[in-house]
């Protein structure tokens, strides 16, 4: 059951720690190598952790067993959280001069944190648990730890991307990394969801595409969560820049000038 007593605890301890070791970040880590390495860290601890599972199920739960049970996110990133682990690697061993890796950088800033706190407070294995005789709480079955404690990292590297100042918040990289990234979610459910058709399984639903994630809102689909994404990138760019960016640097400023060059160019050409 969601929002328990041991769900809120986590969530409290979980805050905390991840506050502590940002604070710690800021004011230890300096060079780059210190960063770059917290941040690959994250990114391979949440990997470790969403595949433990299958270690775990293994040695304590069968271990007489040779094919241990496999949840669907194991080898189907059929999930936006699933998809942002990945993306999260990405970022973190790629060549951070390359613009599509900045790009992707921008989109897991944001798309991250959204998808670590979803996972956190909204886990929908947690909300599903039952207690039984030998589990009486939900953090004891360790395929639902074990999720909560990888959304908890990939939030943190996430955050870094943030705190490490790997990701400037502005208004045309934010919403273009935030669209590249919704791009990449949408070819990923389509590949899915068109393999599983052919194979003939049931539906799979990857990104939502199928059907909206809630019944009872039929209006909240991909594309208005989508566009709810952009804005909402588009809205954060704006503070940011608002409160960081010199006047005369600020985004409506290129396009004025954009505009002006546009024009000029135009009356140079009629000349």
């Amino acid at each position: 059951m969601l929002f328990d007593t041991p769900h809120i605890l986590y969530m409290v301890v979980s805050g905390i720690v991840t506050a502590v070791i940002m604070v710690l970040a800021s004011f230890f880590l300096k060079s780059q190598k210190a960063k770059d390495f917290l941040l690959k860290f994250f990114a391979v601890i949440t990997v470790v952790i969403h595949f433990s599972k299958i270690y775990y199920d293994f040695f304590v739960n069968n271990p007489n067993e040779i094919n241990p049970t496999l949840e669907l996110s194991m080898f189907i990133p059929a999930y936006a959280c699933n998809v942002c682990m990945w993306m999260l690697v990405i970022v973190a061993f790629g060549n951070k001069e390359n613009k599509f890796i900045q790009l992707l950088s921008h989109f897991v800033a944001l798309g991250g944190i959204v998808c670590g706190f979803v996972g956190i407070f909204i886990n929908e294995n947690y909300g599903a648990f039952t207690p039984t005789d030998t589990m009486t709480n939900a953090l004891q079955d360790y395929g639902i730890l074990k999720g909560l404690l990888s959304h908890s990292t990939m939030l943190a590297g996430a955050i870094y991307l943030l705190v490490g100042k790997y990701v400037k918040p502005r208004v045309f990289k934010t919403v273009s990394g935030v669209i590249v990234g919704l791009l990449i979610f949408l070819l990923d459910g389509l590949i899915f969801n068109t393999i599983y058709k052919i194979v003939g399984f049931e539906q799979l639903n990857s990104m939502y595409l199928q059907a909206p994630p809630f019944d009872n809102m039929p209006y909240l689909n991909t594309l208005t969560i989508g566009i709810i994404g952009v804005l909402a990138a588009f809205v954060i760019g704006v503070i940011v820049e608002q409160l960081s960016v010199q006047k005369g640097d600020r985004w409506y400023n290129k396009i004025n000038e954009y505009i002006k060059e546009k024009k000029e160019a135009k009356q140079g050409g009629e000349k």
